[in-house]
């Protein structure tokens, strides 16, 4: 029998836990709402988001604010922060459309502005979840109530971006650190578990620019959508942030960027007695997945201070550059981070007309600082520039030679497609050492000019660009280029398919070809990265099988999911397995979807005969992400599918494939 002491313990730790799980719950309503209410219940919910920043919340404690309901220029700001298994969590009830905070309003003309703060704002708080929320804050003018989007992207009368007068210090989200201790006062700089899914960030009017001195009051890198930051700290602190998701967002007219990590006191890796205070302010298990985000005035995402444990992945991001130059998706001060399955598309650093220039308009960037970062398995296209834009010197005060240490690893762009880029499709700049380019695709149309492989020639690089294929159809004499530095560069080039037109200046080979490389079907990809890129696979017979350089360290996996060998030689380009037939096309008159739009959920695809054996059917909304797969056996002319009953309303592209034929149509939604 246990002594009573014993019992009397183990009951005051049951009462602890059972504490901790059951939490409390709130709710929001800016309609039907009293603050005066106690908010316990959906029958006496407050009213106010300033109700909510007078509490502070705990463990498992949940914060509901009504569907359809509007908030104008309050922020979210609370006290308080979750444990672990255990997080405050802030998300909808009801049904309709997402709760809206408008960080603008009647009171607030000009938005809300409060430096180094934004609409939803956390201060040395963690776990915590936000969840299917709307969140907006630009100015109020009578142009900009008709039409938000009027006021972005634009220039005032001499075109200047510095005298924008509409730019200003403004965030959608903003999660800060500084000096962090736990409330026993205690050293814990670790900021843990900051979830931030399914939300809709849009118009946030931010302030344009390429530098990083104050324009209008604000710094243009730290204005837009998200952004996670360690403000300047004393010597002492290393605060960090580890286990952060930011997970099926939706980010969209945003200045400067879409999301971005920093921490402001600018520790870099590796940097001589920089290493021990990068490590200790790293930022760990980052994950950045299935977001969405477009017309952007600069970068999509600015990816900084992240190890090997970062994952950005399965993200869309086009319509970015439309301000001022800037690359899609760029890394600093990181090292081991991977980026994988991702789309880039219409960055228009070189084409907008507001403060258009032929720099940085690449979908990759690995600049000052980026160490061992790998891109793989992505989808670039239509681009100013191209997949890659190679920045990645050290720039650190203690390392002046710009050229990395020898134990420094250079970054990888491995597995990628680039698809009728512009400008500089892989692009050497400031001085490096290390990049490995292998297993890609170039494609080039007729009509463009890209410079293919371009070097800085006033820096110094060292490269090896393995085992891709140049698909190059752009005009003789005035299509594609190479520009190679003259001096300063050591560069190892093998094993390449150079298909096409071969402009003077094309890189010396020792294994190079130049004959067709069968592809099932190359140019014929358009938006989204999971439905339309089989055309990079290879017919049998093709001379890229088997003819590759062999790279043990190679990923483990083809663009496609095949599984990579580390001791058989590989093919050239991004598949890799023995060739593929090439996919018929079930015509118009071949196949019935109906009903079209969808009602009740089920969908019936019909064919003109009977066809037997396994069949694969894929939605996918108009970013290209799959929204919904089945895999059937089908022994009939008929098929039903009942995809998910949460699919919004839209235009889906829904993929019917087997063995030997292929059919992409649309498919309604209402």
């Amino acid at each position: 029998m246990k002594n009573s002491s014993s019992i009397k313990l183990f009951c005051i730790m049951v009462m602890f836990i059972s504490n901790i799980c059951i939490g409390a719950t709130y709710y929001i309503d800016s309609v039907a709402g009293l603050d005066s209410n106690n908010g316990t219940t959906t029958a006496t919910p407050w009213k106010n988001i300033a109700k909510i920043n007078t509490m502070t919340f705990g463990a498992n404690d949940k914060i509901l604010l009504k569907c359809g309901s509007v908030w104008y220029g309050q922020q979210l700001k609370f006290s308080g922060s979750g444990l672990a298994n255990f997080p405050i969590v802030i998300d909808q009830y009801g049904t309709g459309a997402k709760p809206i905070l408008n960080g603008s309003g009647p009171t607030k003309p000009n938005g809300i502005t409060t430096v180094d703060q934004g609409v939803v704002y956390l201060y040395n708080q963690d776990y915590i979840e936000i969840n299917n929320l709307e969140i907006t804050n630009y100015p109020i003018t009578a142009a900009s109530t008709a039409n938000p989007s009027s006021i972005f992207f634009i220039g005032i009368s001499d075109g200047t971006l510095n005298n924008n007068p509409l730019g200003a210090d403004r965030r959608g989200v903003m999660i800060a650190l500084k000096d962090k201790v736990t409330t026993t006062n205690t050293a814990s700089s670790v900021c843990n578990h900051i979830y931030l899914k399914n939300l809709y960030i849009h118009h946030i009017k931010g302030q344009l620019g390429n530098g990083s001195s104050a324009v209008n009051g604000a710094i243009p890198k730290k204005t837009g959508g998200i952004y996670l930051t360690v403000l300047n700290e004393s010597s002492s602190s290393n605060s960090r942030f580890n286990d952060i998701l930011i997970d099926g967002c939706e980010i969209a007219y945003s200045e400067n960027i879409g999301l971005a990590f920093d921490n402001e006191d600018n520790v870099y890796y590796p940097g001589g007695n920089e290493i021990a205070q990068w490590t200790a302010r790293k930022f760990t298990n980052m994950k950045v997945s299935n977001n969405t985000i477009h017309h952007i005035g600069k970068n999509a995402m600015i990816i900084r201070c992240t190890d090997e444990t970062g994952l950005i992945e399965r993200n869309v991001c086009y319509e970015t550059a439309l301000g001022t130059t800037g690359n899609t998706m760029f890394t600093a001060r990181a090292k081991g981070t991977v980026f994988q399955y991702n789309e880039g598309y219409f960055n228009r650093a070189a084409t907008q007309n507001i403060d258009s220039g032929n720099i940085d308009g690449s979908m990759y960037d690995p600049d000052f600082g980026s160490v061992g970062v790998i891109f793989q398995y992505s989808y670039s296209h239509d681009n100013s520039h191209g997949i890659y834009w190679g920045c990645n010197t050290r720039s650190s005060t203690n390392n002046t030679s710009g050229i990395p240490d020898p134990e420094d690893v250079g970054c990888t762009l491995r597995y990628c497609i680039s698809q009728n880029d512009r400008g500089g499709i892989v692009y050497f700049n400031y001085s490096s050492a290390g990049n490995e380019i292998y297993n890609n695709v170039f494609y080039i149309k007729s009509g463009i000019s890209p410079t293919i492989i371009k070097e800085n020639s006033g820096n110094q690089h060292a490269y090896r660009f393995y085992n891709n294929i140049i698909y190059n159809l752009s005009n003789a004499g005035s299509g594609a280029s190479y520009s190679f530095g003259s001096t300063g560069q050591s560069r190892d080039i093998k094993n390449n398919i150079f298909y096409g037109n071969h402009p003077s200046g094309e890189p010396q080979d020792p294994a190079k070809l130049t004959t067709d490389p069968k592809f099932v079907n190359p140019g014929a990809g358009v938006v989204g990265i999971n439905a339309i890129l089989d055309g990079y696979k290879l017919l049998p017979g093709s001379p890229a099988i088997s003819s590759g350089k062999l790279i043990t360290s190679n990923g483990g996996f083809d663009f496609y999911g095949s599984v990579l060998s580390a001791s058989a030689i590989p093919n050239r380009g991004v598949y890799e397995g023995t060739g593929t037939m090439s996919n018929t096309v079930w015509s118009d008159d071949s196949i019935a979807i109906y009903p079209n739009p969808i009602k009740d959920n089920k969908v019936t695809i019909s064919f003109n005969k009977s066809i037997s054996g396994p069949v694969s059917i894929g939605l996918y909304n108009l970013s290209g992400q799959l929204v919904y797969k089945t895999n059937l056996v089908v022994v009939d002319s008929k098929i039903e599918i009942q995809p998910d009953t949460n699919l919004n309303s839209g235009v889906y592209l829904i993929r019917i494939e087997n063995d030997a034929s292929i059919s992409n149509s649309k498919l309604v939604v209402e």
